[in-house]
């Protein structure tokens, strides 16, 4: 290369080091042709001080021939140079991102990211209302801190607080307050106030996100967090999993009023299980039931409202009822016989579970006594398709990897366990409670090494010295697979025929061989939770777990999965029982 070669080459390496002359390239290269004032204008130079700055960059592009301007239609143009040194720059930088270890950020949105100095510029110029120029220079800065670096723990609050940090550092007050993190950032706060429906709603998602960062960044184990943000395992509801537990199953006397109930409720997450006995009076309950829902609906608290009837004379506390979408009712019939009443109540969209006496289950699967108030918790819900995904199959590799990941969830577990006696102040009635605590165990049918392993799967698990369980978490299950849709190619991401396609299978169905499909018992169509000595007892190698029943909303006949039309009076108004669950 010639000496002069080689200064042009100086020049134009010179001339692209710059964010905001490699930016005017990509304009112009995408969108063609500009004029002055258009060209300046998408490239982020919107204020009028900044016109000086502009035609600095212009001139130098030009001087070194990567643009050129039209005197006619007085526009700006890229040249085949231009064209030639912007290709080459994307072509260095995506080669040194190969050779550059990737520095992973733990976002708000629960997911894991690299860290890009382009997002981070991008927030600044919209968030801080800083020029391209200065917002590029702190992204450098935070950039050349963290990248190559290995074993930084990284979160976007801790970003946002270099960047504010940098900003109070070169005197830019103004920028760094509004960049400032309020449990949420004030950029989102002002889109939350001029999009929300009303200040109560404003309030709520407001202490939400502030909560949520809580149990992200500075609640769980690290560890626990990473493998919740990967879809090892699903920790339900982050942001407020630490303050209340996810059940609670209470006894109901004559003593039992409105407010007691709305307490309960308002202090548990998932679901609340009332048990009423055989001497109950049925208006008094059906009194009790609606004015509670009514209120739950009102204050827009999504906790689930189960009611265990342990007598047929009290199904009359709901004659009439029907499902509406968004109900917060379901019921548990525990007597002889509970079958029939079951289908008339699913065949009116009502939510509805059966158990046995001797281990009452709520509707979702939690543990339910008659006599005194129990409560429930999981720690959090094992993916086990994808540690069958990782392992390829092997039922030794599969179980060594389970046990890992079990030992996360029971992490998550003792912190639930250490943070429960916080949500028990005050509260008479659950004074004395017996505490469950579990594991869960997604996707079983979706795992082939589970399903071989059967009984011994729960062995297992509890040989770590926690409760295991298969209980119906719907969201955990989607939230899950939709992770898994990410990173495993479509023919891998399994599914099991009849069942929600947007999740895996959560809960325990049993599947007796001699089951016909004109006749299909009602109890092994809803999942309960089965512990540990239980599941012992039922799983052998004629149990699987099955996905849907369809009932039909004419006559109330059960039929298979796959069925369009009703077998018994050829009806096609069928609806899908998922769990326990009919989809109106």
């Amino acid at each position: 290369m010639s000496e002069g070669q080689f200064r042009r080459a100086i020049g134009i390496f010179s001339v692209i080091s710059s964010p905001s002359r490699l930016e005017i390239l990509r304009q112009l290269n995408s969108r063609g042709p500009m004029g002055y004032s258009e060209l300046k204008s998408s490239t982020g130079f919107r204020a009028k001080k900044e016109s000086g700055k502009f035609a600095y960059h212009l001139r130098k592009l030009l001087r070194q021939g990567l643009i050129q301007h039209n005197r006619v239609d007085k526009k700006y143009g890229i040249t085949p140079l231009g064209r030639l040194v912007l290709n080459a720059a994307r072509e260095i930088d995506e080669r040194a991102l190969l050779h550059v270890e990737q520095v992973m950020i733990r976002t708000t949105h629960e997911t894991l990211e690299p860290f890009s100095s382009n997002r981070l510029m991008q927030s600044l110029v919209k968030e801080a209302g800083m020029s391209r120029d200065a917002a590029q220079k702190i992204a450098s800065e935070i950039e050349h801190l963290v990248i190559g670096r290995e074993g930084l723990y990284l979160t976007t609050p801790m970003i946002r607080g270099m960047a504010s940090y940098l900003l109070l550092v070169d005197g830019k007050d103004d920028e760094s307050t509004r960049l400032a993190k309020l449990g949420i950032s004030n950029w989102d706060l002002e889109l939350m106030l001029s999009s929300s429906p009303g200040v109560q709603s404003v309030i709520r998602e407001a202490g939400f996100r502030a909560l949520r960062e809580r149990e992200l960044f500075s609640s769980y184990p690290k560890d626990v967090v990473d493998a919740h943000m990967e879809g090892e395992l699903n920790i339900r509801d982050i942001g407020t999993s630490t303050l209340a537990p996810d059940s609670v199953s209470i006894p109901l006397d004559r003593s039992t009023q409105l407010e007691d109930l709305l307490s309960l409720a308002l202090s548990t997450r998932v679901e609340l299980s009332i048990v009423a006995r055989e001497d109950h009076d049925p208006s008094e309950l059906r009194r009790l039931l609606l004015n509670s829902e009514s209120a739950l609906r009102a204050y827009g608290w999504p906790v689930l409202l189960n009611t265990v009837l342990l007598n047929a004379d009290l199904v009359k506390a709901i004659d009439g009822l029907r499902g509406t979408e968004g109900s917060r009712l379901s019921f548990t019939l525990a007597f002889p016989g509970a079958s029939k009443a079951a289908v008339a109540l699913a065949s009116r969209g009502l939510a509805v579970s059966t158990s046995a006496t001797s281990a009452l289950r709520s509707f979702l699967g939690a543990p339910v006594d008659p006599e005194l108030p129990l409560v429930s918790i999981v720690g959090a819900s094992v993916n086990m398709p994808r540690l069958a995904y990782e392992t390829q199959g092997d039922e030794a590799y599969f179980s060594a990897r389970l046990l890992q990941v079990v030992e996360k969830a029971s992490s998550a577990l003792e912190h639930r366990m250490k943070n429960l006696p916080r949500s028990f102040n005050n509260n008479r009635i659950l004074s004395g409670a017996k505490v469950f605590g579990f594991v869960n165990l997604i996707g079983y049918s979706e795992s082939p090494p589970a399903v071989k392993l059967g009984s011994s799967l729960i062995r297992l698990v509890e040989g770590t010295g926690v409760l295991a369980a298969l209980m119906y978490d719907h969201r955990s299950a989607q939230r899950l697979r939709r992770l898994d849709a990410e990173r495993m190619p479509p023919s891998e991401l399994p599914h099991i025929t009849g069942w929600i396609p947007d999740g895996y299978t959560s809960g325990y169905y049993a599947s007796p061989s001699e089951r016909s499909q004109s006749q299909v018992p009602l109890t092994s169509a809803y999942a309960n939770i089965i512990q540990s000595h239980e599941l012992t007892n039922t799983m052998d190698e004629h149990t699987s777990v099955i996905p849907t029943l369809k009932v039909c909303r004419a006559c109330g006949s059960l039929n298979p999965p796959g069925s369009t039309t009703c077998s018994k009076c050829g009806s096609s108004a069928l609806a899908p029982l998922y769990n326990g669950v009919l989809i109106s």
